[in-house]
C-alpha cells in the first residue's frame, strides 16, 4: 500500500511540474502578442513601437532562451535536473517583474532576456527529467502533458490579455501575469526530487535504487537500474562519432521544423495583423486572437494525446507539413484580396481567419507534438542533456530570427509575399524530414540507437 501511495505522489507531482513548466513556457512565449498593440516605449506614433521594435522586444525572450537551453545542456549531469528547474523558476520571477515594471525599452529588453533564459533552462530538462521520473507505463501520458500544456497556457495567455483589455487594463498589467506561474513553479521545483540517473552519477546508487522501486513494478526498476549503471550508449566525448553527428544533425533539423512552420509568429503578431494589415480595432483583434489558439489547442490535445501512436512519426510530420505548406499558401493569397485596412473585402478577412485555424490544426495536432516527441527519442541517454540543450539553441535561435524579421518581411513583402515565402520554406523542411529523420514508433530506444549506429 505505501508503495502504490508513494507511486501514485510522484506521478502527482510530476504531473503538476509539467502542468506548470511547460505553462510557464507557453504563456511567457504568447502573451506578448497581446501586450505588442498597446507599448508606449517606442519611437513610433504617440510612443507605439515600430516594426523594427516589436520584433526586438519579441525576439529579446528568444535569445535568453538559447543561452538558458545551452546552459541547461551543459551543466544538467553537474547540478541534475531538479537544480536546474529551479535556477529557470528563479530566473524567471525577476525577469517577469523587470518587464512588468520597465521604465524604457532596453529595460524591457533586458526583462525579457532574463525570463528567456529561464524558460530555456526549464524547457530543456522538464521532459528529460519527467521521463526519468516515471514509470514506462505513465512516460508517455506524463511528458505529453508539458507539450500539451504549453499550447492551453497559450490559448489561456491570449483570453487573459482579451479579458484585461475589455477591462481597461494597460500592457503593464498582461505582463505582471506572468509573475504568479513562475513563483509557483519555483516553489514546487523545491519539492522535486533527484533523478535516478543524476543521484547514480553521484555515486548514490542505492538511493536511486530505492526511488525506482517506490515509483514503478520491481521487475522494471531492476532493469532500469542496470541500464542506468551500465549503459550501452556510446561513451565518447561529445558529438565526434560519425553516427552522433548524423544524429545532432537531425536533432537540430527537426528542432528547426517546429519554429519554420511559423506557428509562433501568429502567436506572437495575430493581434497586430488583424490591427495594422486588416484594419481590426485593438479590442476585436485580442477578441479575434482567442478562437485560433482555442483551435490551436484543441489540436494540441487531440495530436499529442490521441494519434501520435497510432500512426508512424514520419507519416504525421509528412502530413502535417504539407498540410501547412497548402494553408500558409493559401493565407497569402488570401491577402491578395484583402488589401489595406478599410479598403480590402472583409468576408476575404475573415476567410484569412479561418485558413489560420486550418493551418494551426496542422502544426499544433501534427508537427509540433511530433517534432517534441522526435526529439525526446532520437538522442542516446549519454548525451541526451546535451542534445537536447543544442536542438533547443537551434529552435530558440530560428525563433528568434523568424520573430525579428516577420514585422520587417509583412511590412515590406506585404502579407502575400511573407506567407508564401513561409510555404516555400516547408516544403524545404518537409525535404529535410523525409530524407533524414528516422522512424521510431514501436521501437526501443536501444533500437533506435543501433539503427542510427547502422546508417552512419
Amino acid at each position: 500500500m505505501a508503495a502504490i501511495q508513494g507511486r501514485r505522489r510522484n506521478l502527482q507531482l510530476m504531473t503538476a511540474l509539467g502542468v506548470l513548466a511547460g505553462g510557464l513556457y507557453g504563456y511567457t512565449l504568447t502573451v506578448i502578442s497581446g501586450a505588442l498593440i498597446g507599448m508606449n516605449l517606442g519611437s513610433g506614433p504617440g510612443g507605439h513601437l515600430t516594426a523594427g521594435e516589436q520584433g526586438m522586444v519579441t525576439s529579446a525572450l528568444l535569445i535568453g532562451a538559447a543561452l538558458g537551453s545551452y546552459l541547461a545542456g551543459k551543466f544538467n549531469d553537474r547540478f541534475g535536473p531538479k537544480h536546474i528547474i529551479l535556477a529557470g523558476a528563479l530566473l524567471a520571477i525577476p525577469g517577469a517583474l523587470l518587464s512588468a515594471l520597465a521604465p524604457s525599452l532596453i529595460l524591457l529588453g533586458l526583462g525579457r532576456l532574463i525570463i528567456g533564459a529561464g524558460i530555456g533552462m526549464t524547457s530543456t530538462i522538464v521532459p528529460i527529467y519527467l521521463a526519468d521520473m516515471v514509470g514506462t507505463e505513465e512516460r508517455g501520458r506524463v511528458v505529453s502533458v508539458n507539450s500539451v500544456m504549453i499550447v492551453v497556457w497559450q490559448l489561456l495567455a491570449v483570453s487573459v490579455n482579451a479579458i484585461l483589455d475589455r477591462m481597461g487594463a494597460d500592457w503593464r498589467t498582461m505582463l505582471w501575469a506572468l509573475v504568479p506561474p513562475a513563483i509557483l513553479l519555483a516553489l514546487l521545483a523545491c519539492f522535486l526530487h533527484d533523478s535516478p540517473a543524476h543521484l547514480i552519477r553521484r555515486g548514490q546508487s542505492d538511493q536511486a535504487a530505492v526511488f525506482l522501486e517506490s515509483t514503478r513494478d520491481q521487475a522494471e526498476a531492476r532493469v532500469t537500474m542496470r541500464e542506468l549503471s551500465h549503459p550501452a550508449s556510446a561513451k565518447t566525448a561529445g558529438f565526434k562519432a560519425p553516427w552522433l553527428r548524423r544524429v545532432l544533425i537531425v536533432g537540430i533539423g527537426v528542432a528547426m521544423i517546429n519554429q519554420l512552420t511559423g506557428l509562433n509568429i501568429v502567436n506572437y503578431y495575430a493581434p497586430t495583423i488583424f490591427t495594422d494589415t486588416l484594419g481590426f480595432d485593438p479590442s476585436l483583434s485580442m477578441v479575434a486572437t482567442v478562437p485560433v489558439i482555442l483551435v490551436s489547442a484543441i489540436a494540441a490535445t487531440i495530436g499529442g494525446l490521441g494519434l501520435i501512436d497510432r500512426f508512424d512519426r514520419r507519416a504525421i510530420l509528412a502530413v502535417g507539413l504539407a498540410g501547412t505548406i497548402i494553408f500558409l499558401a493559401a493565407i497569402g493569397v488570401c491577402y491578395r484580396f484583402v488589401g489595406a485596412p478599410g479598403s480590402g473585402s472583409r468576408t476575404a478577412a475573415w476567410i484569412m481567419i479561418g485558413m489560420m485555424m486550418i493551418y494551426v490544426v496542422f502544426v499544433q495536432g501534427l508537427v509540433a507534438p511530433v517534432t517534441w516527441l522526435l526529439l525526446s527519442e532520437i538522442f542516446p541517454q549519454q548525451v541526451k542533456s546535451r542534445g537536447m540543450g543544442y536542438a533547443n539553441v537551434a529552435m530558440n535561435l530560428t525563433n528568434f530570427g523568424l520573430s525579428l524579421v516577420f514585422p520587417t518581411l509583412l511590412a515590406r513583402l506585404g502579407g502575400t509575399g511573407t506567407y508564401l515565402l513561409f510555404a516555400l520554406i516547408n516544403v524545404c523542411a518537409l525535404v529535410f524530414a523525409w530524407v533524414m529523420v528516422p522512424e521510431t514508433r514501436g521501437k526501443s530506444l536501444a533500437q533506435i540507437e543501433q539503427e542510427a549506429r547502422t546508417r552512419a
